[in-house]
């Protein structure tokens, strides 16, 4: 794992690579402090998360996805997964999850990058006392920006761990020959409807409670000798706020999966009404156990771990001195074949090469 994030790390530093100006020495210092990342970095490190964490708790959205459908009526989580097991084996509660982790780490890159770029906006636009309360508005605008990806990757798993299409070869034609390219949009307003929500609360809280953590922490450290937060108050943040996070959204959840795998409703609100008539509001909650015990390991687990991450790339140094050169210019000595005298001029970093001229090959 250690290999593979310093592998990654290289790779996207390359990406950007910062400037900086040519040193007059021959020798280079190594930069050691921590650098701010780059959008390709951070959506790097949101699509590997998101992807373990899917990979580490999907058994359960399975059961839960059946408790929420027509067919799962009443189940329990034991009964929901006896069902389950008795149909497919151990193997169908993994159904769906090439396209849930495929389309859930596109989503994470574009949910991370465009959230954490839009703090950092927030960050200098908004005075401080305020700035708790717009990164909820922050984590919107990113599921949003998100959901484009999102939204036809949750559609295929859901149908896929229902049974109602067997593989990804067969739906995704299917699906396109009945409804078009809108027919992978099924459900679009229920996944918004849950997961604007979900996701405001879900970084809302976790960076606010994580705040309010690493706070209480230093209220009686002298001044200068405050500690910065770690992966214990990450984990700590992360646990409570998936918690909240997956119970408060459990009805909207539960309307979505409705929306996608159930037929005879007209939208959202339609779903709500008719579910709550026919079985009672006390339905609006059915898998709500199941959310919670998927979620909370979940937020427990990718949120830390995408902190490890971007901890990990920032600290990797940047290529300082001459390395860092993109352009500029330098004194050449030469001597003129018309007067055969000495002289210097400057040379562009990005001329041709040339008898003047040098290069660094690796």
């Amino acid at each position: 794992m250690k290999t593979f994030l310093h592998l990654l790390s290289f790779l996207l530093l390359l990406v950007d690579v910062n400037s900086a100006k040519a040193s007059s020495k021959a020798a280079v210092a190594v930069k050691n402090e921590p650098r701010e990342l780059t959008s390709v970095e951070m959506a790097a490190a949101g699509a590997f998360a998101t992807a373990a964490g899917v990979i580490l708790v999907h058994p359960i959205d399975t059961i839960k996805t059946l408790q929420q459908s027509g067919e799962g009526v009443g189940l329990s989580m034991i009964a929901a997964t006896n069902k389950i097991m008795k149909k497919g084996g151990v193997g169908a509660l993994y159904s769906g999850i090439g396209p849930y982790v495929t389309s859930d780490a596109g989503a994470g890159a574009l949910k991370f990058a465009s959230y954490e770029i839009m703090k950092k906006w927030l960050k200098e636009k908004v005075p401080e006392e305020y700035y708790g309360q717009t990164i909820f508005i922050a984590a919107a605008a990113a599921f949003i920006v998100s959901s484009v990806v999102l939204v036809p990757g949750e559609l295929l798993k859901q149908r896929l761990q229902m049974g109602q299409i067997a593989s990804l070869r067969e739906g995704i034609p299917q699906i396109f020959k009945n409804d078009g390219i809108l027919g992978f949009y099924a459900g679009y307003s229920g996944v918004c409807l849950r997961d604007i929500p979900y996701t405001m609360l879900e970084l809302g809280l976790y960076d606010n409670l994580k705040e309010k953590i690493i706070q209480f922490k230093n209220k009686n450290a002298a001044a200068g000798q405050e500690k910065e937060g770690g992966q214990l108050e990450s984990l700590l943040a992360a646990l409570i706020s998936g918690g909240i996070t997956a119970f408060l959204t459990a009805p909207l959840d539960n309307v979505k999966t409705k929306l996608m795998v159930d037929t005879g409703y007209n939208g959202f609100f339609d779903c709500m009404a008719k579910t709550a008539k026919t079985n009672g509001v006390g339905a609006l909650f059915a898998g709500s156990a199941a959310r919670v015990a998927w979620l909370m390991p979940f937020t427990a687990f990718y949120l830390p771990v995408y902190e490890i991450i971007k901890r990990k790339i920032a600290a990797t140094p940047t290529l300082p001195g001459a390395l860092a050169v993109k352009g500029g210019e330098q004194q050449v000595a030469f001597k003129s074949f018309r007067t055969g005298r000495a002289q210097r001029r400057p040379m562009a970093m990005t001329q041709p090469y040339s008898k003047y001229s040098s290069s660094v090959c690796f």
